[in-house]
């Protein structure tokens, strides 16, 4: 884990995605080559998000704004709001027969099929889900393998409405140990209500599990 990204949060959280929609640009401060385009929007594909791969603004204060995401009932995640791109409340899935554990199938999504996830399954290393039973919500992420590389995108499936949350570096922690994923998927980890929020790299998730 990388500890030169820590930096964690206060207890001023704020509901953010309204209308069930992922806000694509947030007031976290933007490095000089960004301020000129939409932040992840679909025609910003040379659009450098290589800094906004784990929590907000980290190298600019001594706080920073990240995405609580509920990945099962009760246990959260965290991403840079600059990734996460899009809520879909039920989304349409379509199955892929043979797909691994963790997939869910294919998601339509701005007119490409992009992978749709079950990341407690991957964090279990079994299917941990219904495949015949459609997800509430689809989180639609948005990454980059390398700086400057095209964005590319997947999803996840989450069980609530993301919201927004600020954290300080006081609040980091180690990552839990419920799981061995988290030293391949995470990149910091910082305590919140009592729990250790684990911050993901989207690129290390689909990187590694395309669905």
């Amino acid at each position: 884990m990388n500890d030169t990204t820590s930096s964690p949060f206060a207890d001023d959280a704020t509901p953010v995605f309204p209308n069930g929609r992922v806000d694509a640009v947030t007031h976290a401060p933007m490095p000089p080559d960004m301020q000129s385009v939409p932040v992840l929007h679909a025609d910003a594909a040379s659009a450098d998000i290589d800094a906004f791969t784990g929590v907000e603004a980290l190298a600019t204060g001594p706080q920073a704004e990240a995405r609580m995401v509920a990945y099962s009932r009760g246990r959260h995640v965290a991403f840079s709001g600059h990734a996460t791109q899009e809520l879909i409340e039920h989304p349409e899935v379509q199955v892929v027969p043979g797909a691994a554990y963790y997939g869910y199938g294919l998601l339509w999504w701005q007119q490409r099929h992009i992978p749709l996830i079950h990341l407690e399954s991957v964090l279990r290393a079994y299917p941990a889900f219904d495949p015949a039973v459609p997800p509430q919500f689809a989180l639609v992420l948005a990454y980059q393998t390398a700086p400057r590389e095209p964005l590319q995108y997947g999803a996840i499936t989450v069980t609530d409405i993301p919201y927004s949350q600020r954290v300080s570096d006081a609040d980091f922690c180690p990552l839990p140990k419920d799981s061995d994923m988290w030293e391949e998927l995470a990149i910091s980890c910082f305590r919140h209500q009592e729990q250790a929020i684990p911050v993901l790299d989207a690129a290390r998730i689909f990187s590694a599990f395309h669905g």
